[in-house]
């Protein structure tokens, strides 16, 4: 048995077909998505799409990230209002406008979390965050990640959420993160997933890294006119695109403080966009003007 897993797809839709190619060149046989399909970048509509073909021609798994709650409680909250110009609201709702009941329907059937299990094969667990909650990361940096990694339920855990892959060992527990196909980090701009297969008694991984069309995929960002949408998040998806550095969090959070402890107690929405392009610009460098 070769599975194909997948995670943080973020609408990038060149580097989620190149992937889909190695990996059935690979002999994956069924796939399992690690949540976060949609949010970065253009044409989402196109990524779902090869989503839903894939799945009317391979067995496949797919598990809720944090991203598709946004849509799921959006559509719950009629008073929740996202505009255009923002960079922390444009990209929720040019992706949201493209949505279909359907599509938050699909995202609403996902679990955050699912027990694999296979004849003859350990039992494995899947989900985004972590067992436990779809936006905990499960970096083994974290100070909390030893108490997290006790109660994991099965020997192998497989997440996402942070985009950097890895692999580490704790209390005889693995837990393995197979990169991000759409905004990876450290991964020099390069798409990354895993091949999982089934040895005699225990499960093989092999971690891949592509290159994919770069230039592309920063084209079509353009051309729907992203960097207007929302300004400061298309400098940090550029930036994260070409250098494989700085993740949208570290970068908002960077500014959000340097905001907050001149203007006192405050939200990132509360930010002008002209000190989050003022701030992008020093922490970013050439790669944050448009």
């Amino acid at each position: 048995m070769k599975i194909a897993v997948l995670a943080d797809v973020h609408s990038n839709y060149i580097a989620l077909s190149t992937c889909l190619d190695e990996a059935k060149k690979k002999g994956a046989e069924e796939f399992i998505f690690l949540g976060d399909y949609l949010g970065d970048l253009a044409y989402p509509r196109k990524t779902l799409d090869i989503l839903y073909e894939l799945r009317k021609q391979y067995p496949c798994t797919f598990i809720r990230g944090n991203k598709e709650n946004y849509w799921i409680n959006h559509r719950k909250d009629t008073e929740e209002f996202w505009e255009y110009g923002k960079t922390t609201q444009g990209m929720l709702k040019y992706n949201y406008d493209q949505l279909t009941d359907s599509d938050i329907d699909f995202f609403e059937e996902m679990p955050i979390v699912k027990e694999m299990k296979y004849a003859g094969m350990p039992e494995f667990t899947v989900c985004h965050g972590s067992p436990f909650k779809v936006n905990q990361s499960m970096r083994k940096d974290y100070d909390y990640i030893d108490d997290l990694v006790k109660e994991l339920p099965n020997e192998l855990t497989i997440c996402a959420h942070f985009h950097i892959q890895s692999i580490y060992v704790r209390f005889g527990k693995t837990v393995i993160n197979p990169g991000a196909i759409g905004v990876p980090l450290h991964s020099g701009g390069k798409a990354q997933f895993m091949m999982l297969e089934s040895g005699e008694i225990d499960w093989k991984y092999e971690f891949v890294t592509l290159a994919y069309d770069v230039p592309k995929t920063l084209e079509g960002m353009d051309k729907e006119e992203l960097f207007a949408k929302a300004p400061g998040w298309y400098k940090i998806t550029k930036h994260l695109l070409t250098t494989g550095e700085v993740s949208h969090v570290a970068a908002l959070s960077h500014v959000a403080d340097s905001y907050c402890a001149s203007h006192g107690e405050c939200t990132w929405d509360d930010i002008p966009e002209d000190y989050w392009s003022k701030q992008l610009e020093v922490l970013l460098g050439e790669n944050a003007t448009c």
